[in-house]
């Protein structure tokens, strides 16, 4: 098996579709009350549907390098996004760790 989706429940649609397509520059197309954000093998899609009590969870972005996790922490951080750690280097991973409008953790990285 593989994953297909992941569906998130958001505070406010709109603020979240503009996080996804103008902050991270993703593919976002809106559908009746969802927005879906989609890869070739993979969809985010984002519910209007407040999330309540969630534990710890993330999902992650991989990138090709270093230098790419360091650039877009430099883009992450000029347009205001909230960067909750990182970029930094553990082991063979170099990461950094931000929040989407509900505070949905989300994590890019590259691995040497």
């Amino acid at each position: 098996m593989k994953i297909s989706h992941i569906s998130l429940g958001v505070g406010d649609l709109d603020r979240s579709e503009k996080f996804y397509r103008d902050v991270l520059g993703l593919p976002v197309e809106r559908n009746g009350s969802d927005a879906f954000v989609r890869w070739p093998d993979f969809l985010l899609v984002l519910s209007e549907n407040p999330p309540a009590g969630r534990g710890k969870m993330h999902f992650g972005f991989r990138v090709e390098s270093k230098a790419e996790v360091d650039a877009w922490a430099a883009r992450l951080r000029t347009s205001g996004a909230q960067i909750v750690a990182g970029p930094a280097t553990h082991g063979e991973t170099h990461q950094l760790f931000l929040l989407d409008p509900d505070d949905y953790e989300i994590e890019i990285y590259a691995e040497s």
